[in-house]
């Protein structure tokens, strides 16, 4: 069995120990930047098609040029990383940013599969691939977490938890802040208002 089917198989039956056999690996960071690049295009490149072979469901990159989307979900995902990692270390835990970008990137590699799935199975049973969509939706978000847990080996899945909804928040707050700055321009209103 490849290594990597082996990986999957241990990602939804034990995520904890998928988690610690990607963070052993010590994969070099440039390494782990490039694949993070390459997950958002696939995903944007994915989203395109969607928007193209569904259009009713598309939509999801809100009208932005697609090179703009694939920019904002690395960024995104990055900042994403640098919050889990400075919250995780500041709640007690000991991971470190590679080991969390590391996680990142599989995860995000699996959604995209999970993705490509569920737009084929929704060109023939859309019902089916709408629940599909949003069971993998909770469990990779469980998986998530157990990721979390340990990569800053938290004794409690609550500490991951709590890392994860610091992050969430402080991602909020940064976009919030970003498109504040901005939102007259884009609502078309003048600077001083």
């Amino acid at each position: 069995m490849n290594p990597y089917q082996t990986l999957l198989a241990m990602t939804f039956q034990s995520p904890r120990a998928a988690a610690r056999s990607i963070l052993d690996m010590n994969w070099p960071r440039e390494a782990l930047l490039l694949a993070l690049a390459l997950t958002s295009v696939v995903n944007t490149l994915l989203l395109v098609l969607s928007e193209l072979l569904l259009p009713a469901v598309g939509g999801a990159a809100f009208g932005m040029p697609s090179l703009l989307y694939a920019g904002a979900a690395f960024g995104l995902h990055l900042g994403t990383c640098v919050l889990l990692t400075w919250t995780g270390r500041w709640i007690g835990g000991q991971g470190g940013f590679a080991g969390i970008l590391a996680l990142t990137v599989w995860l995000n590699a699996l959604q995209i599969g999970l993705f490509a799935v569920v737009m084929v199975l929704h060109l023939i049973l859309p019902l089916a691939a709408s629940l599909l969509a949003m069971l993998s939706n909770f469990v990779m978000l469980a998986i998530f977490v157990m990721f979390i847990q340990e990569a800053h080996k938290f004794s409690s899945i609550w500490r991951a938890i709590g890392a994860l909804m610091m992050s969430a928040i402080l991602v909020a707050l940064l976009i919030s802040f970003l498109l504040g700055s901005q939102a007259p321009g884009l609502l078309g209103l003048p600077d001083h208002v």
